[in-house]
This record gives structure tokens, sequence and C-alpha cells, in this order.
């Protein structure tokens, strides 16, 4: 039922070569409503490249750096 309950916020961080990429899973029982992606690096040059649901209760983004160095990325999943 949409509108109902109470929203959650689920994160989840990595970093990788060049691509780093993550999913953020909603608590059991709640299902992702929307979300989305940042991208830090030592550099400032990256991109978030994608940022989608990647099932009813999980959302997943990625970065590219655009150069041969290590990236950070941080998933936000916002859940009810």
């Amino acid at each position: 039922k949409v509108g109902s309950g109470e929203l959650q916020i689920a994160t989840a961080q990595a970093t990788g070569w060049r691509f780093p990429g993550a999913t953020a899973t909603c608590p059991t029982g709640k299902r992702v409503t929307g979300g989305g992606g940042t991208c830090t690096s030592r550099t400032g040059y990256i991109w978030l490249t994608r940022s989608f649901p990647s099932a009813n209760n999980s959302w997943s983004a990625a970065c590219d750096t655009t150069e041969d160095q290590n990236g950070s990325i941080t998933v936000y999943a916002i859940c009810q």
C-alpha cells in the first residue's frame, strides 16, 4: 500500500579500482521506493554512471573514475 508505513534509508559503501559499485538492501519486509548514490575520488574526477532498483528490495549504483585510480561509492535505498 503506497503511502503507508515508516520510511527507512539503507546504505552500502564500497571502494574499487576505476568502477566502484554497491547495492543497498532494505530491511526484511520493506520494499525499495527510490534510491541513489554518491561517488568520491582522490582527484574528484568521478561520475555516477548507473543508479537503478536492482530488485524489489534493493538499489544498485556504480561510478567511473575515468582514470586509473580508486574511487568510493555510497548507495542509498529508500525503503517503505
